[in-house]
């Protein structure tokens, strides 16, 4: 699959000031075609990563330009399923094992029916003896391996790749880029960028892309590039690095602009098996390319035809094993399952009914592997009830406390509030960045993930809720009847599901730096409406009680209120010559919500965590979307 772009330019706006942003790629044009190796260069500040997430489809607002694939303007829908994007972070979903994480890809991205070649794509990439090791256990350069085996189940014929060599030692970054080598060498079309790479990984690539100040400076085979340079009046030493060089000769702006000029900003393509330098755009042209062909007696010829080159591939029989099997995995299993994703009209292979049920079974397994973080939230809450359960010990049927009660139901909501809030706010950014990138590989739809993302936390959650309200319930001494304490738990889980869809949209959108700082000032402003008025509750405005209905840590306040003096409670025990609030009726008409329904509250409460879950969705979609 040839991948073809021209004057293409992409411009980064200003989120604060509207109208203002810096253009980072400037009209370049290029073409990279099936069975090449290529790399984008350039040093800091170039554009390479910009131009890499444009082509890919990663960024699409501030694009203009055109983008081909086969000298025909591309289906956008149809792109996405043909081609994958591997980040630079490696990311994976934590707590699963290798041959767990290939198996979920394979059930994402093959159809039923189709054979999964999870272990032979496991054996080939060397993976296999690892297959039983959790993926956050891997070594840098086994993870991404792994990040290339997951995206190779369906065997997608374009592989994008933000620095593959990052962070890897020189022995891994080699055997790194011969691995997408051999994958090139089976017709994909491989592009990624890097940095200055050593003169022996640079000859490994088929074809260089250079960038400079978010111009094309070369395009061409990478054996071209010094002969080139040399013709121009830039001579590269003997024993310099070419790839270094390059970027040295950049540091000069009439260098880039000379360069720039003569490459037509990637419209002509540079090589050593043809003289490509004339000027003629691409536009008007298709770019002459001539391949090396070797024929069984390892002679090389040259193949015209019609003013172009002819492409072919030979297995040689220097060719290891190793390398063939990895062919008949492509030819066989993964090529069937391309073919039945080629023919379908939708864009995931799956239902999104079969979607959600495969990330459910994930997210399950995830949480249930993630022993730490239950037993802490369990040792949390029941720690939380017993001491609010001994500060307000046997007092909940005294009625000289009256205001120790109230003091009592605020501090409950406030528990649920808190503990549900931070935690998303802490741990959702990273998650929403390993699922923006299956997201964008054609793993499954956001709907689907949505879903089984608010349906995976409710057992636990639900669980410890139910466990903290029963510890406290009977604690404090609060008479008990089957409705009260069914509401009572209903109250708490209500509020909780609420706190946790506010902290989760403010996850979604925030990193955690920011999310720290707007977690707790989210709730502020619920918090001071909760308290607000009660010991002048009949001297509230009606525009302030209808602004107050706004807070659930109000409704909550109210809601636990009203069930814990509710449902036909008899009046409180009274030690003192008089207890004013000894009648629970008398504490309502004081707090002026003897007409309030808890049904009502709870109600209210359930529209807020609908609209709060539904900005976490819109949150998601517009991460997604930039």
């Amino acid at each position: 699959m040839d991948l073809e772009f021209r004057n293409l330019s992409y411009t980064v706006y200003n989120k604060i000031v509207r109208g203002v942003g810096k253009q980072v790629v400037k009209g370049v044009s290029g073409r990279f075609m099936s069975g090449q190796l290529i790399a984008i260069m350039g040093p800091s500040g170039a554009g390479k990563s910009s131009l890499l997430n444009v082509i890919s489809g990663y960024k699409s607002a501030g694009v203009s330009g055109e983008l081909l694939v086969n000298g025909q303007p591309r289906d956008e829908q149809l792109f996405k399923r043909s081609s994958c994007y591997i980040t630079q972070e490696d990311l994976h979903q934590p707590l699963l094992t290798v041959r767990e994480a290939m198996d979920v890809a394979a059930k994402f991205k093959l159809p039923k029916g189709v054979k999964r070649p999870s272990e032979d794509i496991l054996q080939q990439l060397g993976l296999l003896e690892h297959q039983h090791t959790r993926t956050d256990q891997l070594s840098g350069g086994q993870k991404k391996r792994l990040s290339i085996a997951l995206e190779l189940v369906n065997n997608p014929p374009v592989f994008f790749l933000d620095e593959p060599t990052s962070g890897l030692d020189t022995v891994t970054t080699v055997q790194c880029v011969k691995l997408l080598k051999q994958l090139a060498r089976q017709g994909r079309t491989v592009v990624c960028t890097i940095h200055q790479p050593a003169a022996s990984l640079f000859e490994i690539f088929d074809q260089v892309y250079v960038l400079a100040d978010g111009r094309c400076i070369y395009q061409g085979d990478t054996d071209a590039m010094v002969p080139y340079l040399s013709s121009v009046g830039l001579s590269c030493p003997r024993h310099h690095n070419p790839a270094d060089f390059i970027i040295e000769v950049t540091e000069n702006p009439h260098n880039t602009k000379m360069l720039c000029d003569e490459i037509l900003n990637g419209r002509i393509y540079k090589s050593t098996k043809m003289d490509t330098t004339i000027n003629e755009p691409i536009n008007n042209m298709q770019l002459k390319i001539c391949y090396q062909i070797e024929d069984e007696s390892g002679e090389t010829e040259i193949v015209l035809s019609n003013d172009k080159c002819t492409f072919k591939v030979k297995q040689l029989n220097e060719i290891s094993n190793s390398t063939t099997s990895l062919d008949q995995i492509s030819r066989d299993d993964s090529s069937l399952a391309w073919m039945k994703i080629q023919e379908s009209t939708h864009q995931y292979p799956t239902t999104y009914f079969q979607q959600f049920s495969i990330l459910l079974r994930r997210m399950l397994l995830q949480i249930s592997r993630n022993r730490q973080a239950l037993w802490i939230q369990s040792i949390h809450h029941v720690m939380c009830a017993v001491l609010i359960g001994l500060c307000f010990f046997d007092t909940a049927n005294d009625g000289t406390q009256m205001f120790n009660h109230l003091k009592m139901c605020v501090g409950l909501v406030i528990f649920f509030s808190y503990t549900q809030i931070m935690v998303p706010v802490l741990v959702y950014p990273e998650e929403v960045k390993l699922v923006k990138k299956e997201h964008f590989n054609s793993w499954y739809s956001l709907l689907p993930y949505y879903a089984a993302l608010t349906v995976s936390k409710l057992p636990v959650q639900v669980t410890l809720n139910m466990i903290f309200c029963t510890i406290v319930f009977f604690m404090v001494g609060v008479p008990f009847s089957a409705a009260r304490f069914i509401v009572f738990c209903i109250v708490g889980n209500t509020v909780s599901l609420v706190s946790e869809g506010l902290g989760m949209a403010i996850g979604s959108v925030f990193s955690v730096s920011n999310g720290c700082a707007i977690g707790p000032a989210a709730i502020a402003p619920f918090l001071g409406l909760a308290i607000y008025g009660f010991d002048f509750a009949h001297r509230i405005p009606l525009l302030m009680n209808i602004i107050m209905k706004t807070s659930f840590i109000r409704c909550g306040v109210v809601a636990m209120v009203l069930t814990v003096f509710g449902f036909g409670r008899k009046p409180l025990e009274c030690t003192d010559v008089y207890c004013h609030f000894a009648k629970p009726d008398v504490l309502k008409q004081y707090l002026d919500i003897e007409n309030s329904s808890v049904w009502l509250e709870i109600l209210i409460m359930v529209s807020i965590m609908i609209s709060v879950r539904f900005l976490c969705y819109m949150g998601l979609r517009y991460r997604f979307a930039t």
